[in-house]
């Protein structure tokens, strides 16, 4: 038999462009945002800016829009660069794993859209875990609120796992993205930063139930250079 070798490709080659312009706009709004007037920024988080169900101040349109605007609002410079990140780096494979899955079925690749459904199925779902976790701890009670392409960044996470190493990686993936979120939840009060951690690990399960109907598995590996 005949060792066919998966594509190596570096990990920062910016080849395919979607994610590279999806991160784009992650940042382009964490500027505008950083230097509006306070009253306008008050009203794009009024629609922006996920938060519990049934809390004061909402109504149904703000909720509505709020489940896919959380997903393009940031709290930090570094909460932006992170998502950003991780939207380039799995993006990446994603896409390259869906070319390869369309090919292989002879048809037109469809890789970017699949990319885009795979990132806001993420953003969605990780929304709705995140709506179930408050509804669970009475949030509405609370001034509380969640922003954060980490949903949809979650979901390509996943997805690139699949590309990379199929349903073995993507599961390694997962129990480390788990492992770090607990982590991240136990020193919140030490670093100052709350974690969406229901909508982190809705995003990762919403790219495992679509990674396998738009990427080939075991389609690529990723190396730094």
């Amino acid at each position: 038999m005949t060792d066919i070798q998966r594509p190596r490709e570096p990990m920062f080659n910016f080849t395919e462009k979607a994610p590279a312009y999806l991160a784009g706009i992650f940042i382009a709004i964490q500027a505008v945002m950083s230097i509006v007037p306070y009253a306008l920024r008050a009203g794009i988080d009024h629609f922006g800016v996920l938060r519990p169900l049934g809390s004061p101040g909402t109504d149904v349109i703000s909720q509505a829009t709020s489940l896919i605007g959380h997903g393009f609002l940031h709290g930090s410079w570094g909460h932006v660069l992170m998502n950003s990140g991780m939207t380039i780096v799995f993006g990446i494979a994603l896409i390259r794993g869906a070319k390869l899955l369309a090919a292989s079925k002879g048809r037109a690749s469809t890789a970017r859209r699949d990319f885009f459904i795979i990132f806001f199925a993420g953003v969605i779902i990780g929304g709705i875990f995140q709506w179930g976790w408050w509804a669970v701890v009475n949030a509405q009670l609370t001034l509380t609120g969640a922003v954060g392409a980490s949903g949809g960044a979650s979901a390509l996470f996943a997805a690139g796992g699949w590309a990379i190493g199929g349903r073995e990686k993507m599961l390694q993936f997962g129990f480390g993205w788990a492992v770090i979120n607990f982590v991240m939840v136990l020193l919140e009060k030490y670093i100052g930063i709350g974690i969406a951690w229901p909508a982190h690990i809705g995003g990762y399960i919403a790219g495992m139930i679509f990674a396998p109907l738009f990427v080939k598995a075991n389609a690529t590996r990723l190396t730094m250079l």
